[in-house]
């Protein structure tokens, strides 16, 4: 009876092991993801403002603190732009996005992620 018990509470532990594990694998990815986002809202917001100004170069980098944004410009027609962005963060995971910024309303009018 008592080596029963004894199983059934080691199979308990070790599901709820398991379970902990697994939901600390979650958050960590899902704080990754979110590092991701910001860093890219950043990149696109900083390069709109210098567009809006005509001055961002036709590459360079952001950098921030888990990470850098290289940004590469190209000019598609008079009136719009396309800035291709790869974030690298110090953790490894590499993210690349694309936005075309229209002239004539000064904002980014479409974006797009790749992973």
């Amino acid at each position: 009876m008592t080596m029963i018990f004894l199983l059934l509470m080691s199979v308990f532990l070790l599901i709820l092991t398991e379970q902990y594990i697994g939901e600390k694998r979650f958050a960590r990815e899902t704080n990754t993801i979110r590092v991701q986002e910001y860093y890219l809202l950043c990149g696109v917001k900083q390069a709109e403002s210098l567009l809006r100004e005509d001055t961002l170069p036709l590459a360079g980098t952001f950098t921030y603190t888990d990470g850098t944004i290289s940004y590469q410009k190209k000019s598609i027609s008079a009136t719009l732009d396309e800035v291709t962005f790869t974030l690298n963060l110090d953790s490894g995971e590499k993210t690349i996005g694309m936005a075309r910024y229209d002239k004539e309303k000064r904002a980014m009018v479409k974006w797009v992620e790749k992973k």
